[in-house]
């Protein structure tokens, strides 16, 4: 009886000494940046900021404020007297981002310069052990390709705009996901290695030192804006894929937990610190595993969560964020989810190839009252890169993001001149909506013309003077006829879209060589929907037709 009592009390010893070593994260707010051995100030901002970073700010007139100066490294040295694991610190909302048991929790609070503790995750990911791998030197091709980008580009006419030879040469895009796997190792990133324009990574989930890892979401994501791939069976080209970029991973593909949301944040500020032009983020939060972290309605008002408070943040502080607005369309919530309640920020939805809505595509409006999505991209079987090299297609508001995030890269590109708000505004004026925006679709899909030029697009009914019938619809066959009435003011180029989203027939004519009846010799060997892309002057239709 006496050796069993023992026992009981060893292991309640070890329950106890388990409990008191288990670790978990929180934030720490601090109450200020100030004190005789505070030595940062926003007179020189080139201690804690790049010239590009500074550069972004005055070219738009935009002040340097409190909000830009770290922390004050004493609090920080503070911290780790106390014996907890300090690993990211956050200028804008000034605290740090610790590992702690919770018997010491108490310690940290009683401190004299910490205003409030915030517990974000229960557990721990982060450690101090880096794994940072070596350059690529060699690439693999991918070993299926089941799909290629021409109707994604488009539909937004960014294959016009790389004509044009804007393809985000200059410009800097963050993205923040959940892993990049695969990007050091398949062809259609290689260009990105060889011309060294993946400028720097960071994980914040383990801060392992290696992005390329864990999940696969960021490498398609990412593939959307980046990659440039020819082939005999499908070409894939990022809506600016000569742009630099920033890999941050930021969501824990283990848990659902307010830290993603914190890491959200620190991956904004750091692409904000490196000069980011463009942040895509393409996720979202509301629901956690801790039930009392969920967010309700009422808190999508673009500053009641935090990572809404961190995209509105970084767009204040003149960078483009584009985020997606969530697969909840179809689903009970079916509204939009933070950070897409951001204020001063792109929200992108999705819709189908006859720019008709995703049913999946989360809906608008904010809590209080602003219309999103704010506009909306091919998010409904996109072309993406997986994780194995793999060319397929997905669905998903995620992936309609980053067609908007290299599309307002090239842009801005195309208008150095202007600000980050008067690039917003172009797009939205460019999308086909403008008119009468909602919110399934915002103001619409952009369009590279009219939003490159600064003007605003026509509705639909008044992109063509002159009537245009194409026949017949269903079709079956290889041939497909206009009849046009009318005299026209201006050439028509014709594009045809198949069910893979291939290019069939892609062809110019000048005012002179258009007919009444015109003949069209297309590859109709697919059966299933066809778009039709009709383009006259700088306007736009798009005709559906089914091939049986």
């Amino acid at each position: 009886m006496k050796n069993k009592l023992l026992l009981i009390i060893f292991l309640a010893s070890l329950s106890t000494s388990a409990y008191n070593q288990a670790k978990n994260r929180y934030f720490v707010y601090f109450t200020d940046k100030t004190g005789e051995n505070y030595s940062y100030t926003i007179d020189s901002p080139e201690a804690f900021l790049t010239q590009r970073a500074i550069d972004r700010r005055e070219k738009q007139g935009i002040d340097i404020d409190n909000t830009d100066l770290p922390v004050h490294p004493e609090y920080v040295d503070g911290l780790r007297a106390t014996g907890v694991e300090v690993f990211f610190t956050s200028r804008w909302i000034n605290g740090s981002l610790i590992n702690a048991q919770e018997n010491q929790i108490s310690s940290v609070s009683a401190l004299e310069f910490v205003d409030s503790i915030a517990l974000i995750a229960n557990g721990t990911r982060l450690t101090f052990e880096t794994n940072i791998p070596d350059d690529p030197i060699e690439f693999l091709e991918p070993a299926s390709v089941g799909g290629d980008s021409d109707i994604q580009l488009a539909m937004l006419g960014a294959d016009d705009m790389h004509s044009d030879n804007i393809k985000g040469q200059g410009m800097r895009i963050a993205v923040l996901d959940n892993g990049y796997r695969g990007v050091n190792q398949y062809t259609p990133f290689q260009h990105l290695w060889e011309n060294d324009r993946i400028i720097a990574t960071k994980d914040f989930v383990s801060n392992s030192g290696n992005v390329f890892q864990y999940g696969d979401h960021g490498t398609s994501v990412f593939s959307i804006i980046s990659s440039n791939f020819v082939s005999a069976t499908g070409n894939l080209y990022g809506t600016a894929y000569e742009a630099e970029f920033i890999l941050c991973i930021t969501e824990d593909n283990e848990d659902e937990n307010r830290v993603e949301e914190y890491n959200w944040l620190l991956g904004a500020e750091y692409a904000d610190s490196l000069g980011a032009d463009v942040i895509n983020g393409s996720l979202g939060y509301r629901v956690f595993d801790i039930d009392e972290h969920n967010y309700t309605f009422e808190d999508m008002d673009g500053k009641s969560n935090v990572v809404a408070y961190a995209a509105t943040k970084a767009a204040e502080k003149g960078i483009i964020v584009v985020v997606s607005a969530g697969n909840e369309g179809n689903k009970s919530w079916k509204r939009i989810t933070p950070p897409a309640d951001a204020i001063g920020i792109l929200t992108v939805g999705s819709v189908d190839p006859d720019f008709s809505y995703s049913g999946f595509s989360s809906v608008g409006p904010t809590a209080d009252g602003r219309i999103k999505p704010d506009v909306a991209a091919f998010g409904s079987n996109t072309a993406v890169v997986r994780g194995s090299g793999n060319i397929v297609r997905g669905s998903g508001t995620s992936f309609a993001s980053p067609l908007i995030a290299g599309f307002a890269a090239g842009i801005w590109q195309a208008n150095p001149d202007w600000t980050s708000e008067e690039v917003i505004q172009a797009i939205k004026n460019s999308g086909h909506r403008n008119h009468s925006p909602d919110t399934l679709r915002g103001w619409g899909v952009p369009n590279y013309w009219y939003a490159v030029n600064g003007e605003t697009a026509l509705n639909v009914e008044d992109i063509l003077e002159d009537k245009v019938t194409v026949y017949p619809n269903p079709f079956n066959g290889d041939t497909l006829y206009l009849i046009t009435e009318g005299k026209f003011k201006k050439g028509m180029n014709i594009k045809v879209i198949d069910p893979k989203g291939s290019m069939v027939y892609n062809k110019a004519f000048k005012k002179k060589d258009i007919k009444e009846n015109m003949e069209l010799n297309i590859d109709g060997s697919q059966q299933g929907v066809y778009f039709l892309f009709l383009q006259i002057g700088n306007n736009q239709k798009i005709v559906k037709l089914i091939n049986f």
